[in-house]
């Protein structure tokens, strides 16, 4: 299983943390909400999150009856959630939440989920980034929404070596010129965080650069299948575009090894062939003045640096040299 706490403590380090986010793609039955752990698990991500709410305690049904009517409708209990906790656990997959009010996170805190993770637009809502820094766990923020200074207030609650914050774009689907990758650096270069990208776009290509510019934790939207009802499946990986995206990025993380420059083993076997030595360009005899039109530099070889060549120029041919015999 994924290895938070390497994740928070030691990022520099840490394999990108994947995310299959369910979301309400269960559409309010336990029974899809299983199958969509085991296409998550099938697809090759680390972790599975859901999100958690009472919609009496995050929505005012009197202002807005159409959105609490459905939101009421995708609730699972919270017996259900404590099912799919172990039944995630059981395919070695972390399971975690958002939770959307106080009463779904403190179920959250006594299911003992590893890592807590709040919607973009609760980072504004300081009691609730409170409470959810005073538990003690992980944190995970999205910064959908807001500007710098919004996210500099709303980490002061936090141990930056238990959070991570995620560029967002709170669109659903995000265009290319919706994002602005370049704020991954914004964020690891004023915060000692972890940071990551929360993707709402429809291709693969903006994680994985995400992952080449830093991010240390991809979280997609995740589906069995786009046709069932409900807008979250339509914007969501499907199981072969998550898997496509997974073997993506772990053949990226295989190619950002180190800072420094090695030849690969092949590299190092051809290197001979390849490179080119120095060789008499004509027949010399011993006595003669060696002078650069006399050197050819030629394959194979192991390579010409220019003070060896420099040293050769203007030297006397102890013994003669054939044409094309090495110097």
């Amino acid at each position: 299983m994924f290895d938070i706490a390497h994740l928070f403590e030691s990022p520099s380090s840490s394999p990108a943390f994947i995310v299959a986010e369910i979301g309400i793609n269960h559409n309010g039955s336990l029974d899809l909400a299983k199958r969509q752990i085991d296409g998550a698990k099938e697809a090759g991500a680390d972790a599975v999150k859901f999100q958690v709410f009472r919609t009496e305690h995050f929505y005012n049904r009197r202002l807005a009856p159409g959105a609490f009517d459905l939101f009421k409708s995708l609730e699972l209990s919270f017996d259900d959630f404590s099912i799919l906790n172990e039944f995630a656990k059981e395919r070695g997959l972390i399971f975690f939440a958002t939770p959307l009010d106080f009463v779904s996170l403190d179920f959250l805190v006594r299911l003992d989920v590893p890592v807590i993770k709040t919607a973009s637009s609760d980072i504004t809502c300081e009691p609730f980034l409170k409470k959810v820094a005073d538990t003690g766990k992980y944190a995970i923020l999205s910064t959908g929404f807001t500007e710098l200074e919004e996210i500099k207030r709303g980490v002061r609650f936090f141990d930056n070596k238990k959070l991570a914050l995620l560029y967002c774009v709170s669109k659903y689907p995000c265009c290319a010129n919706d994002f602005d990758l370049n704020f991954l650096k914004v964020l690891a270069d004023n915060f000692d965080t972890t940071v990551g990208f929360s993707d709402h776009s429809l291709e693969n290509i903006f994680s994985i650069a995400a992952v080449v510019l830093g991010a240390k934790i991809i979280e997609r939207h995740f589906t069995v299948d786009n046709s069932l009802e409900g807008a979250d499946h339509k914007i969501s990986l499907n199981q072969s575009a998550f898997a496509s995206l997974v073997s993506s990025i772990r053949d990226i993380e295989s190619s950002l090894v180190s800072e420094t420059k090695r030849a690969c083993e092949f590299e190092q076997e051809i290197r001979p062939l390849s490179m080119r030595s120095v060789y008499a360009k004509r027949d010399i005899l011993q006595g003669e003045t060696i002078n650069e039109s006399d050197i050819a530099l030629l394959r194979p070889g192991s390579g010409v640096s220019l003070t060896r060549f420099e040293s050769i120029v203007g030297k006397i041919a102890k013994k003669d040299i054939a044409k094309d015999e090495a110097f």
